[in-house]
């Protein structure tokens, strides 16, 4: 959560704890297993277990946010890369092949001699 403004990350926190609590108010009875599972634990916790949950959920969503901001720039980064990967093989390829035809050259001018 470094990544992102303090402001950011406070509201992601609150967030979370509100739309827990109101979850866990308002479930009906024909929620599927897992929800029923994970709300049971959650009313089931000290409001200090609450607090360090939703903190770690909330690094998370962090991350996540921090890292689709840097997406836009590891694409352009990744096309440089890819860019300048293709011309490094065009240049050992033409070498390769400017190497192989002076092998060639140099074959057929040792049989002429012999």
């Amino acid at each position: 959560m470094d990544a992102l403004p303090k402001k950011l990350a406070s509201y992601i926190h609150d967030t979370g704890l509100r739309a827990l609590d109101h979850l866990a108010a308002s479930t009906p009875e024909d929620a599927p297993e897992v929800l029923q599972t994970l709300l049971g634990h959650w009313r089931s916790m000290s409001p200090e277990e609450k607090d360090d949950f939703v903190t770690r959920v909330a690094l998370s969503v962090g991350e996540v946010i921090a890292a689709s901001a840097l997406l836009p720039m590891g694409v352009k980064v990744g096309k440089k890369a890819v860019k300048s990967a293709k011309k490094v093989l065009r240049k050992s390829a033409k070498t390769i092949k400017k190497n192989a035809k002076a092998a060639k050259k140099s074959a057929r001018t040792k049989k002429k001699a012999a």
